[in-house]
């Protein structure tokens, strides 16, 4: 590993990882007594950290007593120091570490983040002695609670339950209204959401600006449901002025008659390849020979209207579609809205702060460069960056990490991160390799 480096192993299940770990740590130990105060090494799980921990303390110990150390050649290779001098050493090193365990930093992504928490108290808005729930269930179950009783005094949110219970029922799912709505306000905890835009989130929390927009969604699909309407009408005045039939058209009711039907009864409905024969070159509007009246027809505008009908189809469904699924579904974020409102009620009346915000509020302190005063804050002061399984980091996690990583490697310092995308087990945790 050269100076300022990040260096990524990909190391498969059985490949040494921990054993390399190891002696990766060990190597930056020696390279300087106290260095163990400014290495940051962190894992996922407290039994990979007691692993890793042990693993490092089990070394020393054999080296500063005489015995065997799996690292020992090594050591002699990478610090160019007798033997002699690495036990001694090892003694001294390890005397240090179990004097000022606190700064042996190998720990959990989760307890480096709570740490860091903790140093910001003032700048989270928390008093002193708040508490760090881990487990946001409860929370979330009370602030469904909550929402539930205050739609008997909002209109707003009781039509947006009902509507959520009528589309349960269509879709024959559970009639349990309290589970479906905590089912589905996970979503709050998930990283799509926390990494929205603080002005996306607001809007979010916004019933005027959902109700707004819920009312910019029906404008699109009844202006498109009317133009259609328009086009059926014309086409159908037409229809009936020249006494057409079905029989004259190609392909009859499946062609361009039962277009205009369609058109007519204001249903939306992709015209058939039978319909779009008008537009081949030449126009194919009837199997035979067309009929006078069709004949009369056609230049006395319907194949204009049926091809304004075409256009104005092909340009605007999308924008149709993409508003009605939102319609949808859209419920949804009002109720998530009311939600997401009461979770910050009850955690700021009960002092708490929920474990999975930490990475978010970190991401937002560290975005603006603010390194060195996090180092300030936590009075530590890390130069070398570990990560191990970083297979299972999430998107804020590394963002969380990567300007501190940056800033390390910015003063000539050597990263390491290991993981192995075949061992990724924590997509449900927002795991993003």
């Amino acid at each position: 590993m050269g100076k300022g480096t990040l260096t990524i192993y990909n190391a498969s299940a059985g490949s040494g990882k921990t054993y390399r770990l190891t002696g990766i740590y060990l190597e930056y130990l020696f390279k300087s007594r106290y260095s163990y105060r400014r290495i940051l090494a962190v894992t996922f799980t407290n039994k990979a950290t007691a692993e890793m921990k042990s693993r490092i303390l089990d070394n020393l110990y054999k080296l500063a007593i005489g015995e065997d150390s799996e690292y020992l050649n090594e050591l002699i290779a990478t610090t160019q120091k007798t033997e002699g001098w690495i036990r001694d050493e090892a003694k001294e090193i390890l005397n240090s570490i179990l004097h000022d365990f606190s700064r042996f930093s190998v720990t959990t992504i989760d307890s480096f983040f709570q740490k860091i928490l903790r140093a910001f108290t003032r700048e989270v808005g928390l008093h002193s002695g708040f508490n760090i729930e881990l487990d946001h269930s409860a929370t979330l179950s009370a602030s469904v609670d909550e929402m539930i009783a205050s739609a008997a005094n909002d209109t707003q949110l009781k039509d947006w339950l009902l509507t959520y219970v009528n589309h349960n029922i269509d879709e024959e799912k559970s009639w349990n209204l309290k589970d479906g709505i905590v089912s589905l306000s996970e979503e709050l905890f998930k990283e799509k959401f926390k990494i929205l835009s603080a002005g996306d989130r607001s809007n979010l929390e916004n019933k005027k600006f959902l109700s707004d927009y819920i009312n910019k969604l029906k404008t699109i699909s009844s202006s498109f449901e009317n133009k259609l309407l328009d086009f059926g009408k014309k086409s159908g005045e037409i229809y009936e002025k020249f006494g057409l039939t079905e029989d004259m058209f190609y392909r009859k009711g499946q062609g361009v008659p039962g277009f205009i039907k369609t058109l007519s009864f204001g249903i939306v409905k992709e015209p058939n390849k039978y319909v779009r024969e008008i537009e081949s070159n030449p126009s194919r509007w009837s199997t035979g020979t067309i009929s006078p009246q069709l004949r009369e027809a056609i230049s006395g505008g319907l194949e204009d209207i049926l091809r304004a009908a075409f256009a104005f189809y092909d340009q605007k469904i999308s924008e149709y579609k993409t508003a009605r699924a939102i319609q949808k579904n859209i419920y949804a974020l009002g109720i998530l809205s009311d939600v997401l409102h009461n979770i910050h009620l009850i955690t700021n009346s009960e002092n708490t702060f929920l474990l999975s915000d930490a990475g978010e509020f970190l991401n937002l302190l560290i975005k603006d460069d603010q390194t060195p005063f996090i180092y300030e804050k936590t009075g530590n002061r890390f130069e070398n960056f570990m990560i191990d399984e970083f297979q299972d980091t999430s998107s804020i996690q590394w963002n969380d990490f990567r300007p501190l990583i940056e800033n390390s490697m910015s003063e000539g310092f050597d990263n390491l991160v290991v993981g192995d995308v075949k061992q990724s087990i924590y997509r449900w945790r927002n795991g993003d390799w």
